[in-house]
């Protein structure tokens, strides 16, 4: 992965179209090809996903036609390779895809599908499939793939409950679990063989997989502002899991996880106008929450304060319409470069540069608290404040002037590569103008 800086942007002005309601969020880039087939809902994209190989960034996209692969490269979407699905056309809805070592793999919920993969280490060049087969099932909802373990779990197979692959042989995958516990798993996210299966109206399930038995660690079946249990994602800290249920007017749920017996929902969280919209699928960090929403587009909100604050936006669909699922259905981080990717069903793939360093999960919160500049990184993190007005955060050097000057909702920081090496002094004021805290730093070369 890229070893870079990370700098907060303020304020930007689009040179694309698509000048949209926004806030801390730059578009970088659309990709939208007219040219793939119109499905039934007036669509041509479903999920994505961004992943990397032979030290590039890519980003598979799922397409009524099949599966399309972008490099990521200078801020542009390019589009290096495509492969037809085995089914494919105007009734195709989902399809999705997942990486694992040198493998993308590819399902969809229509038609008679399969279990396809690609080999990705030829990219940009070619994207040859290796593997094209309906031994395990044709139509499956949801892929999810633990990597320590070598798992995919095939969400929704045949429109049942789900399939266990041992992928330790990626191209020669293998039956271990044909689970049927509950009716049907919609979506999973799994790590070191803990799963969370989003099982509709049957709620959150929470199953461990280690055995040649999976056992129930947790469930959580009724709770406020229930809806269709859809879809979740866990802290890289393993301290949080975040939910969504697909209905209008359900909020995003937040639940701290050191017991999954006893699982239960923190916090609730959505935009002000959450009451008319529905919210898709969810990226967690271990202080940033990244949604795709229905209608709305991409949603971005800072789960280290409680509340809970929505912090950036970006309306990736404006058209005129009364059906409530159209617009951003997937979400996919490009952690090293600050970028987030929106797949929106009708107007393609956004890509943006998101003033949030999001590899902060690494950082240790202790040190942040107790060391606001971290020197190796060039970073001032005053995470004790939080003001939903705004901060402000002024660089001074020595002789007295200010050299930076910034606006933000964000309650952090990145020093800007502009400045020189050599000592500084900053301040950090709240929205009256009131300091907070001051201090020197260093700024490395």
């Amino acid at each position: 992965m890229k070893n870079v800086f990370h700098i907060l942007i303020v304020a930007f002005v689009s040179q694309f179209a698509w000048n949209q309601e926004s806030k801390n969020v730059e578009l970088l880039d659309v990709w939208n090809d007219t040219s793939i087939f119109l499905g039934v809902e007036d669509h041509r994209y479903s999920d994505l996903w961004a992943f990397e190989s032979n030290g590039q960034d890519y980003v598979a996209v799922g397409t009524t036609e099949g599966t399309v692969v972008l490099l990521v490269q200078d801020e542009k979407l390019i589009k290096v390779a495509e492969q037809a699905g085995a089914f494919g056309g105007y009734t195709v809805v989902h399809r999705d895809m997942k990486t694992y070592e040198n493998y993308l793999y590819s399902v969809c919920d229509e038609g008679t599908s399969t279990l396809q993969i690609f080999d990705t280490q030829y990219l940009p060049d070619s994207l040859p499939k290796v593997y094209d087969s309906n031994a395990f099932f044709t139509i499956c909802h949801n892929i999810f793939i633990d990597e320590d373990k070598a798992k995919l779990y095939a969400c929704g197979a045949n429109d049942l409950g789900m399939k266990v692959l041992d992928i330790s042989a990626p191209a020669n995958p293998t039956l271990i679990h044909d689970f049927n516990n509950v009716n049907y798993v919609h979506d999973a996210y799994v790590s070191n063989d803990t799963a969370f299966l989003n099982c509709g109206a049957e709620g959150l399930h929470v199953y461990d997989f280690s055995g040649s038995m999976p056992i129930q660690l947790g469930v959580l079946d009724f709770y406020a502002n229930q809806g269709y249990n859809h879809s979740g994602w866990m802290s890289p800290s393993r301290e949080y899991y975040s939910f969504i249920d697909e209905d209008i007017g359900t909020k995003v749920k937040l639940c701290e996880i050191s017991d999954l017996a006893t699982i239960q929902i923190d916090e609730l969280f959505a935009p002000s106008e959450y009451e008319n919209y529905t919210p898709h699928n969810v990226i967690l960090l271990d202080n940033t929450a990244f949604v795709s929403y229905y209608n709305l587009g991409f949603r971005m909100f800072d789960i280290s304060q409680k509340p809970i604050k929505e912090i950036g936006f970006y309306d990736t669909f404006h058209q005129e319409t009364s059906y409530t699922q159209n617009g951003a259905w997937g979400v996919s981080l490009i952690e090293d470069q600050n970028q987030v990717l929106i797949a929106d069903r009708q107007n393609g793939i956004f890509l943006f540069s998101v003033p949030i360093d999001i590899l902060e999960s690494d950082v240790d919160a202790t040190v942040v608290t107790s060391n606001p500049f971290i020197d190796a990184d060039s970073r001032i993190l005053p995470k004790e404040y939080f003001d939903e007005t705004g901060l402000k955060f002024s660089v001074f050097a020595l002789d007295g002037s200010r050299v930076y000057f910034q606006e933000s909702l964000i309650n952090w920081m990145n020093i800007p590569l502009t400045l020189s090496a050599g000592a500084y002094s900053f301040g950090i004021y709240n929205s009256d103008g009131e300091l907070l805290e001051s201090g020197k730093f260093v700024k490395a070369n």
